[in-house]
């Protein structure tokens, strides 16, 4: 069975890609299925093939840059790095509050303390 050439056009990017596709008998379903190779898009105004380069899966980008193993590890520990730094602060921040809170339950536990001396030394009075 001879290959032949099939377009699919994407509509959310606008682009037509070209395969060729060649028909494959599938034992298990008793049906046959394409097998694609992928070879490239379709020039939109010319309608020419502009090729694949041959190499599968997405071309890097500038957001895609690939680096070393070591700037990958230095960038995560200056993450790390700021993460601690941030964390230490809040952790000095609510240290502080806490020892400012438990001035303020120490001096309210004074004050419940002299009313209920207080409560206790006043006279008993019956109607």
């Amino acid at each position: 069975v001879m290959p032949t050439i099939v377009k699919h056009f994407d509509k959310k990017s606008g682009k037509t890609r070209v395969y060729e596709s060649t028909p494959h008998y599938d034992p298990v379903t008793k049906q046959s299925r394409p097998k694609r190779k992928y070879l490239g898009t379709l020039d939109p105004e010319t309608k020419e093939l502009i090729p694949s380069s041959g190499r599968r899966g997405r071309t890097a980008s500038s957001k895609n840059v690939t680096t070393t193993e070591e700037d990958t590890a230095s960038a995560r520990n200056r993450d790390f790095q700021k993460i601690i730094s941030e964390k230490e602060t809040e952790i000095a921040s609510l240290q502080s509050e806490v020892k400012t809170l438990k001035a303020t339950i120490r001096a309210y536990e004074k004050v419940c303390t002299s009313i209920s001396n207080t409560l206790r030394k006043a006279p008993v009075i019956y109607d």
